[in-house]
């Protein structure tokens, strides 16, 4: 539980950060990008309940994994008045951001 717990505050810490230097992504406050998070998490669990193919290991996973966290940042910014996200592309972005940040945490912890 407290893993969840400190991968959602920095989920949404990421979340704060790229509304603050990106032009293409807001969010009203901290709290609001918490909330961001949690919608995410709550996305992200619902969609690995969908029947997805696998693909094996390497770029293709990893291209098609950005691709599926890119949509489901995009559904958040569908739900989430408070949380706005300037086209696919940002959505991409905030992904690979997303990404980048727990795989070093991934290796640091």
């Amino acid at each position: 539980m407290i893993g969840f717990i400190v991968n959602l505050l920095i989920t949404a810490l990421v979340v704060f950060l790229c509304a603050k230097y990106l032009p293409g992504i807001s969010v009203k406050s901290y709290g609001w990008a918490i909330v961001v998070a949690l919608v995410i998490a709550v996305l992200n669990a619902l969609v690995s309940l969908l029947p997805i193919p696998g693909f094996g290991g390497g770029l293709v996973a990893f291209i098609v994994g950005l691709l599926i966290d890119a949509f489901v940042i995009w559904l958040a910014d569908k739900l989430l008045d408070s949380f706005k996200v300037d086209g696919y592309k940002w959505c991409v972005i905030l992904a690979a951001i997303m990404a980048l940040v727990s795989a070093v945490l991934g290796y640091l912890l």
